[in-house]
C-alpha cells in the first residue's frame, strides 16, 4: 500500500510540475517522425500497471492500419496523452471496460487516433469543460474515481502543440 501510494503522489507530482512547464510556455518538445504502431506499444507497456488500479477489468483492444504513416510528435508527450486517454476510458468504462485504441488516416491524410469506450457517456454541455484544467463532471460516479483533473488538460495542451485537436463525440448511454 505505501509502494503504491507513493508511486501515486508520484505520478501527480510530475503531472504538476509538467502542467506547470505547459502553462508557462516553457515545455519543449522533441520532435520526430514516428512510427503509430511504436507509439501504441509504449502506451500499452506505460499503462501496464496501471490496470489494476482502475477499479475494473480491462479489455485492451488495439486497430492499426498497417498503412499509417509515420507521424512528426514529441514521443513522450504523445505517449502520455494517449495513456492519459486510456486512463480515462478505463476509468468511466464499464464494469469490464472495453478500451479501443484505433488509428486512422482522414480524407486530407492526417492520422487520427481515436480511444472509445463502453462508459455511460458524457453530456453535450459537458464536452467543452472535460478539457479544462482541474474540471470533473460533478456527478456521483465522478466523486468515487481517483483523479487530479489535469488528464484531459495535458492532452488538450499536447495535441494542440502537435498542431492537431481533441474532439468528443459522446452522449449519455454512448
Amino acid at each position: 500500500l505505501l509502494v503504491s501510494e507513493s508511486e501515486r503522489l508520484s505520478r501527480l507530482i510530475e503531472r504538476l510540475l509538467d502542467w506547470g512547464r505547459m502553462e508557462a510556455g516553457r515545455k519543449i518538445y522533441e520532435l520526430r517522425a514516428e512510427r503509430v504502431g511504436d507509439i501504441i506499444d509504449d502506451v500499452v507497456r506505460a499503462y501496464a500497471p496501471r490496470r489494476g488500479l482502475a477499479g475494473s477489468e480491462l479489455d485492451l483492444q488495439i486497430e492499426l492500419p498497417e498503412n499509417l504513416p509515420d507521424v512528426v510528435v514529441d514521443r513522450h508527450a504523445m505517449v502520455d496523452a494517449l495513456v492519459n486517454l486510456v486512463g480515462n476510458a478505463h476509468k468511466y468504462g464499464g464494469t469490464l471496460a472495453v478500451v479501443r485504441v484505433c488509428g486512422v488516416v482522414t480524407p486530407k491524410g492526417e492520422v487520427g487516433i481515436a480511444v472509445t469506450d463502453n462508459g455511460i457517456g458524457i453530456p453535450r454541455p459537458e464536452h467543452r469543460r472535460i478539457f479544462e484544467k482541474f474540471y470533473r463532471i460533478d456527478d456521483r460516479l465522478s466523486r468515487t474515481k481517483e483523479g487530479s483533473g489535469l488528464g484531459l488538460a495535458i492532452v488538450k495542451h499536447v495535441v494542440r502543440a502537435h498542431n492537431g485537436r481533441v474532439t468528443v463525440d459522446s452522449a449519455p448511454g454512448q
